[in-house]
């Protein structure tokens, strides 16, 4: 199989670079998807009997508020769940929590209650005390402060899913494509997070984010991303999938990149410049949108 690209439109690079950046999405989130509301009322749902019982330690002493605390430790059928509830109540969702005092870690302590420790479970309350728990549980709506906390967490989060979004949108426009290549070129298959192993005597293997087989032969992989800043990462992916592109092509299998963002606008010019002169088949939504389907069925009927 003779390799060619699957860009069939190529502008001079300062052409593409303008172009591109004329047409990013500044994000793959849309407004309505800014916080994940579902996502934080299951998990206050999940707390309704914490939320229920913790009440009832209000207004107590320090010494009062740490003993019925331990109590609940080594009583419930739900440890881990009791000391994920109270670390989150603090802002910390972790497997473990440490501190000047030292380490605590959430398994270790499920098994300890679980045993009946009870010097591990006031250690564990005196903590959470000093941390400031009862001062929570005082002074504040538990509900209001715990989705409070969480609607805070959604910043990073959203970290999460703008990657999530963004394979979202291609993976629905790869889907389209698939559909319309012709019957001839034989049965498309799209399959994501694919590890595809290179054909020569290296053994290494490459995770993919998208996959299309026809007849179940591998014929193009797809890497999808999008960046809203700048950093030394997208210069790293750069480098990273020019090397995997490659390495794809000299098994006669296509390598395109799909990447999107407003971190491309200016801060990432000169890697927007290099990862064109080095892997051309790069897209922005807009531009695997208006092109790729047509790129797509021309290389499959050429090096078919």
């Amino acid at each position: 199989m003779v390799f060619m690209h699957i860009r069939r439109y190529r502008p001079p690079t300062e052409t593409f670079v303008e172009e591109f950046q004329a047409t990013i999405i500044p994000s793959a989130i849309p407004s309505a998807q800014f916080i994940d509301w579902e996502r934080i009322r299951d998990s206050i749902d999940a707390y309704a009997e914490q939320f229920r019982t913790i009440q009832h330690l209000q207004g107590v002493s320090e010494q009062a508020f740490v003993d019925g605390l331990a109590d609940i430790f080594v009583t419930t059928e739900t440890p881990r769940v009791w000391v994920d509830f109270c670390f989150e109540l603090l802002g910390e969702r972790n497997n473990k929590y440490s501190a000047y005092e030292g380490v605590w870690r959430f398994n270790d302590l499920k098994q300890a209650f679980l045993a009946d420790d009870r010097d591990t479970a006031r250690e564990v309350a005196t903590i959470l005390q000093e941390m400031g728990l009862q001062h929570v549980v005082d002074t504040a709506s538990l509900y209001d402060h715990y989705r409070g906390m969480l609607v805070g967490m959604e910043t990073h989060k959203r970290k999460n899913r703008q990657g999530t979004a963004f394979e979202g949108l291609v993976e629905t426009l790869l889907t389209e494509t698939a559909a319309a290549l012709p019957a001839a070129l034989g049965e498309p298959r799209l399959t994501a997070e694919y590890i595809t192993e290179y054909d020569d005597l290296s053994g290494q293997n490459k995770v993919v984010d998208f996959a299309l087989f026809l007849d179940g032969q591998l014929r193009l992989v797809v890497e999808a991303n999008a960046y809203k800043g700048g950093g030394s990462k997208p210069s790293e992916i750069r480098r990273s999938y020019n090397y995997v592109a490659q390495r794809m092509r000299a098994d006669g299998v296509g390598f395109v990149w799909i990447t999107d963002g407003q971190g491309w606008a200016r801060s990432l010019t000169n890697v927007l410049r290099q990862s064109y002169d080095d892997i051309v088949d790069i897209y922005n939504l807009h531009q695997a949108e208006a092109q790729l389907t047509d790129d797509v069925v021309a290389f499959l009927t050429t090096t078919g």
